[in-house]
């Protein structure tokens, strides 16, 4: 019901039906009402209309103070009018009276309590008077005889009895329902809250594919409004899959190059009106900066231990190797003495960024721009005797900011930079560009080389721990770059350039907290 539409107003449309009707009675061809008195009878309905029309505008009137005894003083004077009304009908067999049930029930509706009952009381006495008084004009014997007029009392008060218990238990359920309310929209905005604040994507969608619902993570993953849409192909046969075996993990999702790799878990959400499809994505970044988190723990633990039980006999390795140099007379043997020193410090070194990896300090991603810190790279690169026509920095958007931690970033692009150098050859040429993804708007630098670029077989195994193809590396470099842009929730892939190498850091949001 309309908040316009109280009690009060629908009383009173009740009254100007009343009197609307009661007046086209007595106006009917057979004058069905008002023969005994059609006079006063006519004149006190027209005044009952009056005074209805004056409530009801004045009740309206949201302008106007409507005193307390307002209400009390209307259904006074609709006792006072009903009971004129039965009297000039005449008396209780006009069958009018049913008329003071309506009138009792709503006053009891609207002032409750005490004053209800009053209402039941004065209808009583002007049934019973009004009784009396005509028992009295029509020249009864015994006006005394009041057997009905007391039985409408009785019923008058039974209805305010019933009107009120009813009433209220409706306003203790209106009330609970008030508060039902509240706690349901405090409950729905907290959801939206929490649903909007996630950083897993995540979409409802029906039977049919389309989109109900979408937080804003879910549409940055792909870079546009999903709510609406068609479900991708890609989570398309995804939900088939779960569908058929539910149990089964499900692969990774990637949207575009530049967008961050995605893993699907779908779950049903059952309403009362149908089945639909809840759908989380959840960034493998930020999974994959936890997990190394608890690697690089474990890793520091196992680390100490061994370096400590290497380094022991590497360093009695390495004194005896001295000592025999010192006395060796051969070149052979002096030789050999050179090939076990080696080998000894590259043990050594290997240990030494082992330890350094499982030692290294929480990323403090910080904004900064790309410009500046690239161009100190290079310049660090061109003091170190590098000619500038081989390395080139490619500036696209001079104002592109990244979130990154910056002494991590610049160790991953000096390493990437570096291999390019060292695999390329002395005539390698290296490229450095960066940009901002048109759909994902996420910031992107590619590290290029025009070199022999990488073999089929050593494209599985770049980013392994240990893997290299030089007699001179340890293995460690890539593996360390992706670990740091784990860390920072950035993801480092290899590219086949052809001719050539490209390595593609793509980089969070830079808007983006990590947490």
């Amino acid at each position: 019901m309309s908040a316009n539409w109280t009690p009060g107003r629908i009383y009173n449309v009740y009254r100007i039906a009343i009197a609307i009707v009661l007046l086209g009675l007595y106006h009917s061809d057979q004058q069905l009402l008002g023969k005994y008195m059609p006079r006063l009878f006519e004149l006190t309905v027209f005044g009952y209309l009056a005074l209805t029309l004056a409530s009801s505008i004045i009740d309206y009137a949201e302008k106007l103070h409507k005193p307390s005894w307002a209400q009390p003083l209307a259904l006074i004077i609709d006792m006072l009018v009903l009971g004129m009304v039965v009297h000039t009908n005449g008396g209780l067999e006009g069958g009018l009276a049913v008329l003071f049930l309506v009138t009792v029930a709503a006053g009891n509706i609207l002032l409750r309590g005490r004053m209800g009952f009053l209402i039941a009381a004065l209808a009583t006495l002007t049934v019973m008077f009004e009784q009396f008084y005509f028992a009295i004009q029509t020249g009864e014997k015994n006006p005394f005889q009041l057997t009905e007029a007391g039985l409408l009392g009785i019923a008058f008060f039974m209805v305010s009895l019933i009107i009120q218990q009813i009433a209220g238990r409706l306003e203790r359920s209106e009330t609970i329902a008030a508060r039902q309310k509240v706690a349901i929209e405090r409950l729905e905005a907290l959801n939206q809250q929490i649903v909007a604040r996630m950083r897993t994507g995540v979409m409802v969608f029906d039977d049919h594919g389309r989109i109900l619902q979408s937080n804003p993570s879910a549409d940055s993953f792909f870079a546009a409004t999903m709510a609406g849409a068609t479900l991708p192909d890609a989570l398309g046969q995804r939900h088939q899959r779960w569908r058929q075996a539910p149990h089964l993990p499900q692969p990774t999702l990637r949207v575009s190059r530049q967008s961050p790799q995605l893993t699907t878990r779908f779950a049903r959400l059952e309403t009362e009106h149908e089945t639909l499809t809840l759908v989380f994505l959840e960034d493998t970044a930020r999974v994959a900066q936890e997990a190394q988190q608890l690697n690089l723990a474990s890793l520091g633990r196992l680390s100490a231990t061994l370096a400590h039980e290497i380094r022991n006999p590497l360093s009695a390795i390495s004194h005896s190797t001295e000592l025999l140099c010192d006395t060796a007379q051969d070149d052979q043997d002096r030789h050999l003495l050179e090939i076990i020193r080696k080998h000894v410090k590259r043990v050594n070194g290997i240990i030494s960024d082992v330890l350094d990896l499982s030692r290294r300090a929480r990323s403090q991603a910080e904004r900064f721009e790309l410009a500046p810190a690239l161009e100190e790279l290079a310049s660090g690169w061109y003091q170190r005797g590098v000619d500038r026509g081989r390395l080139v920095i490619v500036h696209d958007d001079e104002e592109l900011a990244i979130r990154f931690d910056r002494s991590q970033f610049i160790q991953i692009i000096d390493n990437l930079i570096g291999n390019a150098f060292h695999h390329g050859g002395e005539r390698c040429r290296v490229s450095v560009a960066y940009g901002l993804h048109d759909r994902t708007r996420l910031p992107w630098i590619t590290v290029s080389d025009n070199g022999p670029g990488v073999s089929e077989e050593a494209q599985t195994h770049l980013f392994e721990p240990f893997y290299t193809t030089s007699d001179r590396g340890n293995g460690l470099g890539l593996f360390v770059c992706r670990q740091l842009c784990q860390a920072n929730q950035a993801t480092l892939d290899f590219e086949d350039a052809q001719p050539g190498a490209r390595f593609v850091l793509t980089c969070a949001h830079p808007d983006r907290q990590f947490e």
